[in-house]
């Protein structure tokens, strides 16, 4: 592209980094008054402009990076020992048992001698009544109009090994885990129970210190420190087969006939 260019012109296309050259004029040819047209290139890096493109007699100039000064470092934030995790406690050896709570709180009958105590592996030992397993458990004992006796109890059991599980939606509960051997006798002297239902093969075997399978346990009545005790099925269990549910309920009938032996 040839344009005519005066002197301040070219020099703002030389402040933008855009090569201009001038045409050498012919051996022996007048050299005019005005200047001639130029031919302008433009050059997005006049360091990567070819050579060819620059007159030899106005060679860009040079490109210098600015000076800059060396920076000191900036100093690094000192690492910070970081704790060791606490040691996990070992898993437990031996049967535990958490203490008993009330099915019904909020109830207002039933009576001292007719109590119940049920013991099982719940996931919720201070919430029995919880999750499906408990509400199942829940429907059984409402069946038996137990829902009116503030003399329900119910004592989760651990096996060695495990832990408690959480109910979903409730917050994670601190349950005071006690050796079931020393726990059973305090627990029976505290809620002093008509009988026992004890729910599940794994608890039962516990409880009773047996080792019979769980249709020889179920058929019949055990003596648990002079309270007669009855097995059934685990209400998780009943939820995968619901075809034992009447032979639950015929449990839970058998344990509803129990009464203590009389003092002598």
């Amino acid at each position: 592209m040839a344009l005519n260019l005066d002197t301040r012109q070219r020099a703002m296309l030389q402040d933008m980094g855009i090569t201009i050259w001038w045409p050498k004029p012919a051996a022996g040819a007048p050299v005019p008054a005005a200047p001639p047209a130029v031919a302008v290139v433009a050059v997005a890096d006049p360091v990567a402009a070819p050579a060819a493109a620059v007159h030899p007699a106005t060679p860009p100039a040079p490109t210098v990076a600015p000076a800059v000064a060396a920076a000191a470092p900036a100093p690094q934030p000192r690492a910070q020992a970081v704790p060791a995790p606490a040691a996990e406690a070992a898993p437990t050896t031996v049967w535990r048992m958490a203490p008993a709570v009330q099915a019904y709180p909020q109830a207002g009958g039933g009576s001292a001698d007719d109590g119940w105590l049920v013991i099982w592996e719940g996931p919720h030992p201070g919430a029995p009544l919880t999750g499906d397993s408990g509400k199942l458990l829940d429907n059984m004992l409402r069946a038996l109009r137990l829902h009116h006796s503030a003399h329900v109890w119910i004592a989760g059991v651990q096996r060695p090994g495990s832990e408690a599980l959480s109910a979903a939606g409730l917050a994670a509960e601190a349950v005071d885990w006690q050796p079931l051997d020393q726990s059973l006798p305090h627990c029976l002297q505290h809620t002093r129970p008509a009988r026992v239902l004890v729910l599940g093969l794994h608890a039962a075997r516990a409880v009773l210190g047996s080792e019979e399978a769980l249709g020889r346990l179920r058929a019949q009545v055990h003596q648990l420190h002079g309270t007669p005790a009855v097995v059934s099925y685990d209400p998780a269990y009943l939820l995968r087969s619901p075809h034992a549910k009447p032979a639950a309920w015929a449990d839970l009938c058998r344990a509803h006939a129990l009464r203590p032996p009389p003092a002598p």
